[in-house]
Protein backbone atom coordinates (compact mmCIF):
# COMPACT_ATOMS: atom_id res chain seq x y z
CA UNK A 1 0.00 0.00 0.00
CA UNK A 2 1.09 3.58 -0.70
CA UNK A 3 0.64 6.39 0.79
CA UNK A 4 -0.52 8.26 -1.80
CA UNK A 5 -4.68 9.74 -1.48
CA UNK A 6 -7.70 7.93 -1.40
CA UNK A 7 -10.89 8.51 -3.37
CA UNK A 8 -13.20 9.68 -0.62
CA UNK A 9 -16.13 7.31 -2.79
CA UNK A 10 -13.74 4.36 -2.16
CA UNK A 11 -13.98 3.60 1.13
CA UNK A 12 -16.64 0.85 1.75
CA UNK A 13 -19.13 1.45 4.98
CA UNK A 14 -20.46 -1.01 7.36
CA UNK A 15 -23.05 -0.66 9.98
CA UNK A 16 -22.91 -2.81 12.56
CA UNK A 17 -26.68 -2.19 13.65
CA UNK A 18 -27.74 -3.28 10.00
CA UNK A 19 -26.04 -7.18 10.67
CA UNK A 20 -23.00 -5.88 8.81
CA UNK A 21 -24.46 -4.78 5.60
CA UNK A 22 -22.15 -3.60 3.48
CA UNK A 23 -22.81 -0.29 0.92
CA UNK A 24 -20.77 1.96 -1.01
CA UNK A 25 -20.60 5.35 -0.38
CA UNK A 26 -18.88 8.57 0.61
CA UNK A 27 -17.15 9.99 3.78
CA UNK A 28 -19.80 11.91 6.13
CA UNK A 29 -18.26 14.73 8.17
CA UNK A 30 -17.22 13.69 11.62
CA UNK A 31 -19.79 15.83 14.04
CA UNK A 32 -19.67 16.90 17.56
CA UNK A 33 -22.80 17.97 19.99
CA UNK A 34 -20.30 17.39 23.12
CA UNK A 35 -16.87 16.33 23.76
CA UNK A 36 -13.81 18.11 24.61
CA UNK A 37 -11.62 18.01 27.96
CA UNK A 38 -15.30 18.44 29.80
CA UNK A 39 -16.99 16.53 31.99
CA UNK A 40 -19.97 13.79 31.21
CA UNK A 41 -20.99 11.53 28.37
CA UNK A 42 -19.04 12.77 24.91
CA UNK A 43 -21.97 13.17 23.07
CA UNK A 44 -19.94 12.65 19.91
CA UNK A 45 -21.48 11.60 15.91
CA UNK A 46 -19.78 10.77 13.18
CA UNK A 47 -17.14 8.02 11.84
CA UNK A 48 -14.28 6.01 12.37
CA UNK A 49 -11.90 4.77 10.22
CA UNK A 50 -10.79 0.99 10.85
CA UNK A 51 -9.20 -1.83 8.86
CA UNK A 52 -10.29 -4.94 7.49
CA UNK A 53 -13.46 -4.32 9.56
CA UNK A 54 -15.60 -7.28 8.20
CA UNK A 55 -12.22 -9.63 7.47
CA UNK A 56 -10.10 -9.41 10.59
CA UNK A 57 -10.64 -10.54 14.24
CA UNK A 58 -9.31 -7.82 15.54
CA UNK A 59 -12.56 -5.81 14.53
CA UNK A 60 -14.53 -8.18 16.91
CA UNK A 61 -15.15 -5.49 19.49
CA UNK A 62 -16.50 -2.73 17.30
CA UNK A 63 -19.12 -4.71 16.35
CA UNK A 64 -20.18 -6.04 19.82
CA UNK A 65 -19.78 -2.43 21.31
CA UNK A 66 -22.09 -1.14 18.36
CA UNK A 67 -24.54 -4.05 18.52
CA UNK A 68 -25.16 -4.15 22.45
CA UNK A 69 -25.65 -0.22 22.87
CA UNK A 70 -22.01 0.14 24.60
CA UNK A 71 -21.69 3.53 21.89
CA UNK A 72 -25.34 4.57 22.98
CA UNK A 73 -24.22 4.71 26.78
CA UNK A 74 -21.43 6.48 25.76
CA UNK A 75 -23.20 9.18 24.21
CA UNK A 76 -21.48 7.97 20.76
CA UNK A 77 -23.11 7.69 17.42
CA UNK A 78 -20.10 6.44 15.20
CA UNK A 79 -20.44 4.75 11.49
CA UNK A 80 -17.49 2.31 10.69
CA UNK A 81 -15.72 3.09 7.81
CA UNK A 82 -13.86 -0.12 6.29
CA UNK A 83 -10.23 0.08 4.56
CA UNK A 84 -8.30 -2.13 3.32
CA UNK A 85 -5.36 -1.80 4.90
CA UNK A 86 -3.58 0.01 7.64
CA UNK A 87 -1.52 2.53 5.71
CA UNK A 88 -5.05 3.45 3.68
CA UNK A 89 -6.63 3.73 7.38
CA UNK A 90 -4.12 6.41 8.86
CA UNK A 91 -4.57 8.60 5.58
CA UNK A 92 -8.17 8.21 5.66
CA UNK A 93 -7.61 9.45 9.83
CA UNK A 94 -4.95 12.14 8.64
CA UNK A 95 -6.96 13.18 5.60
CA UNK A 96 -10.43 14.14 7.94
CA UNK A 97 -12.31 11.17 10.02
CA UNK A 98 -9.69 12.01 12.97
CA UNK A 99 -9.82 8.67 14.61
CA UNK A 100 -9.94 4.87 13.92
CA UNK A 101 -8.00 1.95 14.72
CA UNK A 102 -5.21 0.52 12.06
CA UNK A 103 -2.57 -1.66 12.03
CA UNK A 104 0.17 -0.56 14.51
CA UNK A 105 3.60 -0.30 12.11
CA UNK A 106 1.81 1.94 9.44
CA UNK A 107 1.15 4.52 12.60
CA UNK A 108 4.80 4.69 13.27
CA UNK A 109 6.20 5.03 9.77
CA UNK A 110 3.28 7.99 9.27
CA UNK A 111 4.82 9.53 11.96
CA UNK A 112 8.10 9.34 10.92
CA UNK A 113 6.89 10.80 7.34
CA UNK A 114 5.42 13.63 9.82
CA UNK A 115 2.12 13.04 9.90
CA UNK A 116 -0.19 14.29 13.29
CA UNK A 117 -0.96 10.86 14.70
CA UNK A 118 -0.74 9.49 17.60
CA UNK A 119 -1.59 6.19 19.58
CA UNK A 120 -3.90 6.21 22.44
CA UNK A 121 -4.46 2.36 22.97
CA UNK A 122 -3.62 -0.98 21.73
CA UNK A 123 -6.32 -3.28 20.51
CA UNK A 124 -5.50 -6.93 19.19
CA UNK A 125 -2.05 -8.24 20.50
CA UNK A 126 -1.30 -11.24 18.73
CA UNK A 127 0.75 -11.51 15.65
CA UNK A 128 -2.96 -12.08 12.91
CA UNK A 129 -1.13 -14.34 9.95
CA UNK A 130 -2.46 -17.93 9.65
CA UNK A 131 -0.81 -20.29 7.70
CA UNK A 132 -3.16 -23.41 5.97
CA UNK A 133 -3.71 -26.24 3.94
CA UNK A 134 -5.69 -28.72 2.04
CA UNK A 135 -7.26 -31.03 4.43
CA UNK A 136 -5.54 -34.04 2.58
CA UNK A 137 -2.41 -32.56 2.19
CA UNK A 138 0.50 -34.07 3.89
CA UNK A 139 2.05 -31.55 5.01
CA UNK A 140 0.87 -31.10 9.14
CA UNK A 141 3.35 -28.80 10.44
CA UNK A 142 5.75 -26.03 9.92
CA UNK A 143 8.66 -28.83 9.43
CA UNK A 144 6.89 -30.27 6.31
CA UNK A 145 7.08 -27.17 4.35
CA UNK A 146 10.83 -27.56 2.87
CA UNK A 147 10.62 -27.74 -0.92
CA UNK A 148 7.70 -26.91 -0.62
CA UNK A 149 5.49 -23.42 -2.01
CA UNK A 150 4.00 -20.65 0.13
CA UNK A 151 1.54 -18.24 -0.69
CA UNK A 152 1.82 -14.90 1.01
CA UNK A 153 0.14 -11.69 -0.23
CA UNK A 154 2.32 -8.96 -1.78
CA UNK A 155 6.74 -8.42 -0.88
CA UNK A 156 6.20 -6.11 2.57
CA UNK A 157 3.30 -7.08 3.56
CA UNK A 158 2.05 -8.66 6.98
CA UNK A 159 1.73 -11.82 5.43
CA UNK A 160 5.27 -11.85 4.20
CA UNK A 161 7.04 -10.61 7.20
CA UNK A 162 5.69 -13.15 9.02
CA UNK A 163 6.08 -16.56 6.78
CA UNK A 164 9.31 -15.37 6.70
CA UNK A 165 10.03 -14.43 10.21
CA UNK A 166 8.01 -17.49 11.55
CA UNK A 167 9.95 -20.38 8.82
CA UNK A 168 12.88 -18.92 10.11
CA UNK A 169 12.33 -19.47 13.70
CA UNK A 170 11.45 -22.77 12.36
CA UNK A 171 14.83 -23.41 10.85
CA UNK A 172 13.78 -22.99 7.63
CA UNK A 173 15.14 -20.41 4.73
CA UNK A 174 13.23 -19.07 2.44
CA UNK A 175 14.61 -18.82 -0.75
CA UNK A 176 16.82 -21.54 -0.70
CA UNK A 177 14.56 -24.43 1.65
CA UNK A 178 10.78 -23.41 0.72
CA UNK A 179 9.68 -20.81 -1.79
CA UNK A 180 7.42 -17.72 -1.07
CA UNK A 181 4.57 -16.61 -3.65
CA UNK A 182 3.24 -13.55 -3.98
CA UNK A 183 -0.69 -14.22 -4.65
CA UNK A 184 -2.76 -11.53 -3.37
CA UNK A 185 -5.28 -11.75 -1.19
CA UNK A 186 -6.43 -14.31 1.74
CA UNK A 187 -9.10 -15.26 -0.88
CA UNK A 188 -6.70 -15.51 -3.18
CA UNK A 189 -4.43 -17.79 -1.60
CA UNK A 190 -6.54 -20.24 -0.80
CA UNK A 191 -7.68 -20.58 -4.33
CA UNK A 192 -3.96 -21.04 -5.26
CA UNK A 193 -4.02 -23.87 -2.71
CA UNK A 194 -7.10 -25.40 -4.08
CA UNK A 195 -5.60 -25.13 -7.30
CA UNK A 196 -2.09 -26.88 -6.59
CA UNK A 197 -0.41 -23.75 -7.40
CA UNK A 198 0.96 -23.54 -3.87
CA UNK A 199 0.87 -26.26 -0.90
CA UNK A 200 0.07 -23.60 2.05
CA UNK A 201 -2.07 -20.57 1.91
CA UNK A 202 -1.69 -17.34 4.09
CA UNK A 203 -5.12 -16.12 5.78
CA UNK A 204 -6.19 -15.01 9.13
CA UNK A 205 -9.01 -15.12 11.54
CA UNK A 206 -12.29 -15.82 11.22
CA UNK A 207 -11.37 -16.56 7.98
CA UNK A 208 -9.02 -19.12 9.06
CA UNK A 209 -12.11 -20.56 10.91
CA UNK A 210 -14.30 -20.41 7.80
CA UNK A 211 -12.26 -22.04 5.66
CA UNK A 212 -11.48 -25.09 7.72
CA UNK A 213 -15.02 -25.35 8.49
CA UNK A 214 -16.34 -25.66 5.22
CA UNK A 215 -13.32 -27.64 3.51
CA UNK A 216 -11.75 -29.66 6.47
CA UNK A 217 -8.30 -27.16 5.44
CA UNK A 218 -5.51 -27.47 8.58
CA UNK A 219 -4.47 -24.58 10.01
CA UNK A 220 -0.44 -25.84 9.96
CA UNK A 221 0.73 -22.85 12.32
CA UNK A 222 -0.11 -19.42 13.40
CA UNK A 223 2.61 -16.09 13.28
CA UNK A 224 1.39 -16.11 16.95
CA UNK A 225 3.12 -19.52 17.81
CA UNK A 226 6.28 -17.62 16.88
CA UNK A 227 5.78 -14.18 17.86
CA UNK A 228 5.14 -13.82 21.53
CA UNK A 229 5.20 -9.74 21.87
CA UNK A 230 3.44 -8.03 19.40
CA UNK A 231 0.79 -5.03 19.03
CA UNK A 232 -1.09 -5.92 16.03
CA UNK A 233 -3.85 -3.31 15.93
CA UNK A 234 -4.22 0.03 17.63
CA UNK A 235 -6.68 3.10 18.15
CA UNK A 236 -5.21 6.02 16.54
CA UNK A 237 -6.23 9.61 16.07
CA UNK A 238 -4.81 13.08 14.89
CA UNK A 239 -3.10 15.29 17.56
CA UNK A 240 -5.82 17.72 17.07
CA UNK A 241 -9.19 15.46 17.04
CA UNK A 242 -7.50 14.26 20.69
CA UNK A 243 -7.36 17.67 22.01
CA UNK A 244 -10.72 18.98 20.66
CA UNK A 245 -12.80 15.06 21.52
CA UNK A 246 -10.76 14.15 24.37
CA UNK A 247 -14.10 12.83 26.11
CA UNK A 248 -15.26 11.10 23.04
CA UNK A 249 -12.42 9.10 23.16
CA UNK A 250 -12.36 7.90 26.37
CA UNK A 251 -16.26 6.89 26.01
CA UNK A 252 -15.29 4.72 22.62
CA UNK A 253 -12.21 3.32 24.92
CA UNK A 254 -14.81 2.51 27.63
CA UNK A 255 -16.89 0.69 25.15
CA UNK A 256 -14.66 -1.25 23.86
CA UNK A 257 -13.51 -2.62 26.88
CA UNK A 258 -16.97 -3.41 27.96
CA UNK A 259 -16.78 -5.61 23.91
CA UNK A 260 -13.83 -7.05 25.10
CA UNK A 261 -14.83 -8.07 28.76
CA UNK A 262 -17.65 -10.18 27.04
CA UNK A 263 -15.59 -11.93 24.63
CA UNK A 264 -13.21 -12.86 27.90
CA UNK A 265 -16.43 -13.50 30.06
CA UNK A 266 -19.04 -14.66 27.54
CA UNK A 267 -17.53 -15.81 24.87
CA UNK A 268 -20.79 -17.66 23.64
CA UNK A 269 -22.46 -14.16 23.63
CA UNK A 270 -20.09 -12.34 22.36
CA UNK A 271 -19.45 -15.00 19.11
CA UNK A 272 -23.36 -14.69 18.72
CA UNK A 273 -23.34 -10.90 18.31
CA UNK A 274 -19.95 -11.37 16.27
CA UNK A 275 -21.28 -13.62 14.02
CA UNK A 276 -24.49 -11.83 13.15
CA UNK A 277 -22.51 -8.83 12.42
CA UNK A 278 -20.38 -10.45 9.56
CA UNK A 279 -22.64 -12.79 8.44
CA UNK A 280 -20.81 -16.34 9.57
CA UNK A 281 -22.31 -18.77 11.25
CA UNK A 282 -22.56 -18.87 14.93
CA UNK A 283 -20.13 -21.92 15.62
CA UNK A 284 -17.35 -20.67 13.32
CA UNK A 285 -17.52 -17.16 15.05
CA UNK A 286 -17.43 -19.15 18.32
CA UNK A 287 -14.23 -21.10 17.43
CA UNK A 288 -12.45 -17.98 15.68
CA UNK A 289 -12.84 -15.73 19.07
CA UNK A 290 -11.99 -18.79 20.95
CA UNK A 291 -8.99 -18.96 19.51
CA UNK A 292 -8.58 -15.16 20.02
CA UNK A 293 -9.79 -14.68 23.37
CA UNK A 294 -7.48 -13.87 25.27
CA UNK A 295 -5.51 -11.30 22.61
CA UNK A 296 -7.38 -8.01 23.24
CA UNK A 297 -6.20 -5.15 25.17
CA UNK A 298 -6.09 -1.70 25.34
CA UNK A 299 -3.03 -1.86 27.56
CA UNK A 300 0.38 -1.70 25.79
CA UNK A 301 3.84 -3.38 26.62
CA UNK A 302 6.49 -1.94 26.45
CA UNK A 303 8.08 -5.27 24.53
CA UNK A 304 5.15 -5.47 21.90
CA UNK A 305 5.87 -1.85 20.64
CA UNK A 306 9.46 -2.31 20.57
CA UNK A 307 8.61 -5.71 18.57
CA UNK A 308 6.52 -3.74 15.52
CA UNK A 309 9.29 -0.92 15.86
CA UNK A 310 11.88 -3.69 15.10
CA UNK A 311 9.77 -5.09 12.38
CA UNK A 312 9.18 -1.67 10.78
CA UNK A 313 12.88 -1.87 10.95
CA UNK A 314 13.80 -4.83 9.57
CA UNK A 315 11.58 -4.38 6.34
CA UNK A 316 13.02 -0.69 5.46
CA UNK A 317 9.48 0.93 6.55
CA UNK A 318 11.00 2.52 9.60
CA UNK A 319 14.45 4.41 8.99
CA UNK A 320 14.78 5.55 12.66
CA UNK A 321 13.88 5.44 16.38
CA UNK A 322 10.69 6.94 16.61
CA UNK A 323 10.11 9.61 19.66
CA UNK A 324 7.59 7.03 21.78
CA UNK A 325 6.68 9.76 24.03
CA UNK A 326 5.35 11.89 21.49
CA UNK A 327 3.54 8.87 19.40
CA UNK A 328 1.65 6.65 22.26
CA UNK A 329 -0.24 8.02 24.58
CA UNK A 330 0.04 5.27 26.94
CA UNK A 331 -2.37 6.27 29.90
CA UNK A 332 -4.70 8.23 27.81
CA UNK A 333 -7.57 5.49 28.70
CA UNK A 334 -7.02 4.84 31.95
Amino acid sequence: MSFEQIGRRGFIKITAAAGGTLFLGGLTACSQDGGGSGGGKAGYSGDVAITGLASLIHSAPFFIAQSEGYYEEEGLTLEHIQFPGGLDTVRGIESGIGFGTSSTIPVFIAAEKGMDVRIFGNVYTAASVDFIALPGSPITSIEDVRGKKIAVSTPGSNSSYFADRTLRAAGIIPGKDVELISVGSASDSWTAVSQNVVDVAWTASPLSEKIASESGAKVIWRSRDYVTDWSDTCLVATGSFIDENTDALKGWGRALKKAMDLITNDLEKAAEVYGKAIGYKPEVALEALKNSQNFYSLDFTDAQLAAVVAAGKEQGQITKEPDMDAIVMRNFLS
